[in-house]
């Protein structure tokens, strides 16, 4: 697993906006510019609205519903083929419910775990999805009037 090794606090223009920068050490690979063979790390930088702190993959149900608008929010690093199993339920649907197991594609931060579990959830045609930030918003299209999230796991 990753290691933090730097971690920054960016204020952006034209409003003070906060984010955080974490640098982690990914592994060390050999180096095509030494002859030596000596070898050099390998670092990714994330992006994220709140400190990186923890670096385990979580998911966190912010609102459960039975509501039209469900919330969850994802936090750590999502490495390689790490599953999460949303287990959403929906009254007056036509489809049926949104049962899935999505697999993180490489190592990621939250932000874009998150964007990337919008974008799967938005190919149900009952149910829109967005992210803000590491935060997924789950919101429900007619006839659907209420969704419940019943199962958000990380595996």
């Amino acid at each position: 697993m990753a290691d933090i090794i730097t971690e920054r606090e960016w204020h952006g223009n034209p409003r003070p906006i906060l984010s955080y920068n974490t640098g982690v050490f990914v592994e060390q690979v050999a180096s095509p510019y030494y002859a030596d063979g000596r070898d050099v790390p390998v670092i990714q930088n994330f992006t994220t609205p709140v400190p990186l702190t923890d670096l385990a993959p979580a998911a966190t149900i912010d609102v459960a519903g039975p509501t039209p608008l469900v919330e969850f929010t994802l936090d750590g690093l999502w490495p390689e083929l790490t599953s999460l199993t949303i287990y959403l339920t929906l009254t007056d649907t036509v489809v049926g419910d949104y049962n899935e197991v999505l697999f993180s594609p490489q190592l990621e931060g939250p932000v874009q775990a998150a964007a990337g579990v919008a974008d799967a959830i938005s190919l149900h045609p009952e149910l829109l999805a967005t992210s803000d930030g590491q935060t997924v918003l789950v919101s429900a299209l007619a006839p659907v009037t209420a969704i419940t999230i019943t199962t958000l796991t990380v595996a």
